[in-house]
């Protein structure tokens, strides 16, 4: 590993953890970036643990400014850059999505990261014109037809299923707050002389419409499409293995009783191909996009001097062997 800079009375002043053609990536660099992660793990990670982490989080980032140095280099090479006006208008729209009123705000909440203003325009830049790169380079070629999204929707269409859903109806008895085992008695008898009725063939319908105490008995009891989540405990058994068609027996729960009727049921239906194929087409590009990137990256190594002198395991020591010559 070459060697850390030393003032002149000995003091270790940095250290060289990669070099990337002409520019040296240096500890203090890496470090600066990563000054309020460290704050905030210090008081949760210590002794080995604490060192470990550091060294992992260090060799990532540098893994990282490796990729931008090259990218940089590559847009530079191609001529591309990214104006002054350009920058202020993406820090305009970063305060707007973040609900940031006026500069000094923003001024106030980069201070807090251990960042000023011109550094924080002069990271913003790098992304920019990072971003514009990619854009050209890989962005742009990546097409997914629609053939390609419904290929995937057909090899995948386990992963697009919908929880197993019960249309119902109900006619519910309310018990009294604080009632007595003998008032919850009458209640419970009600309940089993409209369960007669139903049983001898009664409309579930108007039963519910005169008898139920609940929201829906106006609709007939109707309570729509529910999942298992939209339902009580009580509720769940008897609602997904009645019959369809069919009324259950009389269900107690805490707040009175209940007879559903199961309308119609689904155990795990299918979403529609028309309803996803976006969120489809969004994936297969992501992936496609993230795959291209790496090649595209491997490409950018392959065709400049990258030295790698830190190690994960400790953030320091010998090269690892990763150095790739132009």
């Amino acid at each position: 590993m070459p060697q850390a800079a030393r003032a002149d009375d000995g003091v270790l002043l940095d250290s060289v953890m990669a070099v990337v053609n002409h520019h040296s990536i240096t500890k203090s660099e890496v470090d600066r970036e990563l000054k309020p992660t460290f704050e905030k793990i210090h008081a949760a990670y210590q002794g080995q643990a604490y060192l470990q982490l550091i060294a992992s989080l260090e060799y990532n980032v540098m893994m990282k400014k490796i990729n931008e140095r090259l990218e940089l280099e590559e847009a530079d090479r191609l001529g591309l850059s990214v104006t002054d006006d350009e920058v202020d208008h993406a820090i305009d729209d970063i305060m707007q999505k973040n609900n940031i009123q006026a500069r000094w705000q923003l001024k106030n909440a980069l201070a807090s990261q251990g960042l000023t203003f011109r550094q924080y325009r002069k990271k913003l830049k790098k992304q920019l014109t990072v971003m514009k790169l990619v854009n050209q380079e890989v962005r742009s070629t990546v097409v997914i037809s629609p053939d390609e999204v419904r290929d995937y929707f057909l090899k995948h269409r386990d992963d697009y299923r919908l929880p197993g859903h019960v249309s119902l109806a109900d006619i519910f008895l309310s018990i009294p707050e604080g009632a007595t085992p003998a008032q919850i008695a009458v209640v419970q008898k009600k309940g089993e002389h409209i369960l007669r009725q139903i049983n001898r063939g009664d409309d579930f319908e108007m039963l519910a419409g005169s008898e139920s105490q609940g929201p829906n008995a106006e609709s007939g009891g109707h309570l729509g499409n529910l999942t298992k989540d939209q339902l009580l405990p009580e509720l769940i058994g008897p609602a997904f293995s009645v019959p369809v068609g069919q009324t259950s027996g009389l269900i107690q729960s805490g707040r009175g009783f209940y007879i559903i009727k199961v309308l119609a049921r689904e155990a795990q239906p299918y979403q529609k191909f028309d309803d996803i194929k976006q969120s489809i087409l969004n994936t297969l590009t992501k992936k496609t996009t993230e795959k291209r990137i790496r090649l595209w990256l491997e490409k950018l190594r392959a065709h400049s001097y990258v030295a790698i002198y830190a190690r994960r395991e400790n953030g320091t020591g010998n090269s690892t062997g990763e150095i790739i010559p132009q």
